[in-house]
């Protein structure tokens, strides 16, 4: 425990260190070495992720059994959304959309610490939940770049672009990293699906149905989306739609299932 609380702490330090490096690139745009506070805001990132494993390994597993409860779901949410960022930083120089998702991150590695409710779960289901979480995780933050893909781009036509606009990523890759975010989703949503299948005896049981049902209507709408992009070129605020319309669904995979267990509660 001790581990991991020091652990925490300290991702969280450099994670808010990020994103203070940020929020100094957004001010002061046009009066700095972009390259050199790019590396130094990839530098406490990397810090900050390393230091968040260590502290998640501690909180995940015990027992012999994955172990599940709302700060440490909320904390892989933030660990995975920032691995991928920085991740596909590499490639795009999109390191300042961490100033959405670091400060998210800073908190929810903390929230494990003293958390002692959990749910234990065996290897399987809980590789099957891990897996759920991720997809999950990733396709909101596609969701939510794709929100804010659409603001960029409408600002951008009305030549209305504040601080935070223009020091983001131009829109060409701000579209790509969008369809990016979704294909990886896209990949772990369907592994989630096909290990619900394989691990739990009835994913059509009568308070899983909705849950399932909405995640593959969910699944359809993502699969449309991606053959219609490398068939049709479908991108811009097509991808905009599609994009938000197939999280909604998967929004409400979770909402419907919680909706049917209070109605058959009572």
């Amino acid at each position: 425990m001790l581990i991991s609380a020091f652990s925490a702490l300290l991702a969280s330090v450099c994670y808010l260190l990020a994103s203070r490096k940020i929020a100094d690139k957004i001010r002061h745009y046009d009066n700095i070495d972009a390259e050199k506070q790019r590396q130094t805001i990839q530098r406490w990132a990397y810090f900050a992720i390393g230091l968040h494993i260590v502290s998640f390994s501690q909180t995940i597993w015990k027992d012999g059994n994955f172990v599940f409860n709302f700060a440490n779901s909320l904390s892989m949410v933030a660990l995975l959304s920032s691995a991928v960022l920085l991740m596909l930083d590499r490639r795009n120089s999109s390191e300042t959309l961490g100033i959405f998702v670091f400060p998210f991150a800073a908190l929810t590695t903390l929230l494990p610490v003293g958390f002692d409710q959990y749910v234990p779960m065996p290897l399987e289901i809980g590789s099957h939940v891990l897996i759920s979480i991720a997809a999950y995780s990733i396709l909101g933050v596609a969701a939510a770049q794709a929100l804010l893909y659409s603001v960029q781009e409408r600002r951008f036509r009305q030549r209305k672009l504040s601080a935070l606009m223009r020091a983001l990523p131009p829109l060409q890759v701000m579209e790509s990293l969008m369809i990016q975010f979704v294909m990886i989703g896209f990949v772990l949503l369907t592994f989630a699906l096909v290990s619900g299948a394989f691990f739990i005896e009835d994913i059509f049981a009568q308070h899983l149905v909705h849950k399932t049902f909405f995640a593959i209507v969910s699944w359809l709408v993502y699969f449309v989306f991606l053959v219609g992009h490398f068939k049709q070129g479908w991108r811009g605020q097509t991808a905009v739609r599609f994009s938000m319309w197939a999280y909604i669904m998967l929004i409400l995979s979770f909402i419907g299932t919680e909706i049917a267990l209070a109605l058959i509660a009572r």
